[in-house]
This record gives structure tokens, C-alpha cells and sequence, in this order.
């Protein structure tokens, strides 16, 4: 078993413990699956892979944690040999889990691995990978109906049918109120918030504005959450800015009182509204120490 853990790991365990002589029991029973040796909780809703230190989110299921690995690492013998042992996998994913070795472990000298169905809970991956791809590189829902896209898809999994894009817009949806749930928890552990609202244009001349949580977690590490992007128009009055950050954290179930100060980008804004949030919130208005340098320089 010793040889399924990383180099520093199995010399903790030809130790018999840690620097501070506990046992490493501790370490290597710390979840039932063996997924958990590559990474840390964090709270309730995130992990951290021991490797890169990158963050997931955690769902309850292992899947994303191992994909992250396969994909990232290539700890892809490694992982799978773990998984054969590991017969006390979390909630119901067990049969999932073995369903979807099975099918990766097909031979390929028997000329099926491309001819073999596609197990369901390999659906289930395939899909929350190229919906992870659509959001994450900003490609358009369209993108699955595209030819090339196609007979890529089509040569690696020849029996996946890929969804419409209505089905992804749905699961975009649900992706989305999963996460703001997460940061709804997140943003209410927080004891003071610095709220930045910072103005944009795009490509096509319309101007947005983005409002950013800036805090310090319990595990006394920076945090910076985006909470909202919405289009600004021109004929809005002047002054609602107030009036849009108390929408925003509002809809993340976080109190006036919970903002320590509003950051603006620029002096102009900075001026345009610092008297109107102290008078009606209470909020102290600072501007952006970059920009301010910027303009001075």
C-alpha cells in the first residue's frame, strides 16, 4: 500500500510518523477513497490538490477531484491501481466508479475500445467536461453543434451523443446557483468585506461595472469573490451606485452593515459618490492605490 503514496509520504510512513510523532494513520485514513491522499478540505465546498495547490470545488463526489489529476498530472495508473482497491467509495458513486474503469480498461489489442458503449456515469464526465470547457474559455453554446467539434467528439467517444445547447444552457444555469450558493456560504464567514466596484467598456463601446468581496477567510487566507457584472446605462441617474451594491449583497444575504469600506477605480468615481454612501450606508469610500500612482506617474 506504501507504494500507492507519493515519495514524501512513504517516508513519513518508513518514519512511523510525522515530525511531531503522530501516527500516520492519521494522514492516510483521512477519507475512505485514496483520491484524498492528493488533496486537503477546505471547509465544506472546496479542496486543494496537494500538487499544484489549485482549488476545487467539492460536491460531495470524487470525480472532478480524479478528473483534475488525470488531466493535470497524469497520475492516471497511479490513481486507477488506488481505485481498485478502494472498496468504501463515498455515497453511491461506487458502482459508477467501477462502471467507468471498466471502461477505460478495455483492451486495446480486442479492436472494442472505440466500438464499447458509453457507460452513463462516463456521460455524466464527458459532459461536465465540455460544459467546464464552454465556461471556462468562453466559447459560445453553439459550439456543440459545430462540425470539427463533432468529428473530434465523435472519434474518441463514437457512442456519446453531445447535448443541444438548450441542454447546456440548463446545466449553465444549475452550475451557476450551485456555485453562488457556495459563495453565498463563503461571503457570510467573512467578518468584513471591502466591496470594489470597478467600470469597464467593451469591445462594442457598452459600459459594465463589477463588483468584487475582498476579505480575509478564516483560514486567514486573501479572498477575492466576483458577486455580480451588470451593464451600465447612460440614462441611469447619477448616484445609484448605492443603491446597486445594496441589491448585490442583499442577494448574497450579507447586511449593509457587513462592508468595511467601498474601493473605487478612479477618483472620478470616487468623488462622484462618496458622499452619497456615507450619508446613506455608512460606507468610507477609498480609491484604488494603483490607479491613483498610475495617474500621478
Amino acid at each position: 500500500a506504501a507504494t500507492n503514496l507519493g515519495p514524501s509520504s512513504r517516508r513519513k510512513r518508513e518514519k512511523g510518523g510525522g515530525q511531531d510523532g503522530t501516527s500516520t494513520a492519521l494522514y492516510v485514513d483521512r477519507r475512505k477513497s485514496k483520491v484524498w491522499n492528493y488533496y486537503t478540505k477546505l471547509g465544506d465546498a472546496y479542496v486543494e490538490c496537494n500538487v499544484c495547490k489549485k482549488q476545487l470545488s467539492f460536491h460531495n463526489s470524487t470525480t472532478t477531484m480524479r478528473e483534475h489529476l488525470v488531466r493535470k498530472h497524469s497520475i492516471r495508473d497511479t490513481l486507477l491501481s488506488q481505485l481498485k482497491d478502494d472498496q468504501t467509495s463515498e455515497s453511491d458513486y461506487a458502482a459508477q466508479e467501477n462502471a467507468v474503469k471498466r471502461s477505460r480498461q478495455t483492451t486495446p489489442e480486442s479492436g472494442l475500445y472505440h466500438a464499447a458503449s458509453c457507460s452513463e456515469p462516463r456521460t455524466d464526465v464527458i459532459l461536465e467536461l465540455v460544459l467546464e470547457m464552454i465556461f471556462r474559455d468562453l466559447h459560445p453554446l453553439s459550439l456543440v453543434k459545430d462540425k470539427g467539434f463533432g468529428l473530434l467528439v465523435g472519434y474518441l467517444e463514437p457512442n456519446f451523443a453531445l447535448p443541444s445547447p438548450v441542454q447546456l444552457s440548463s446545466m449553465l444555469w444549475h452550475r451557476y446557483n450551485v456555485v453562488k450558493q457556495h459563495l453565498e456560504r463563503y461571503l457570510q464567514t467573512a467578518q468584513a468585506i471591502v466591496v470594489c466596484v470597478e467600470f469597464w467598456v467593451s469591445q462594442l463601446n457598452q459600459t459594465y461595472l463589477t463588483i468584487t468581496a475582498n476579505f480575509i477567510d478564516g483560514e486567514w487566507r486573501r479572498a477575492r469573490c466576483t458577486m455580480e457584472t451588470q451593464q451600465v446605462h447612460e440614462e441611469e441617474e447619477e448616484g445609484g451606485l448605492g443603491e446597486k451594491l445594496y441589491a448585490v449583497l442583499s442577494e448574497f444575504g450579507l447586511s449593509s452593515k457587513s462592508v468595511f469600506c467601498v474601493m473605487h477605480d478612479s477618483p472620478q468615481s470616487t468623488a462622484a459618490n462618496s458622499r452619497q454612501l456615507k450619508n446613506a450606508y455608512g460606507w468610507s469610500s477609498l480609491c484604488c492605490a494603483a490607479r491613483t500612482l498610475h495617474l500621478c506617474i
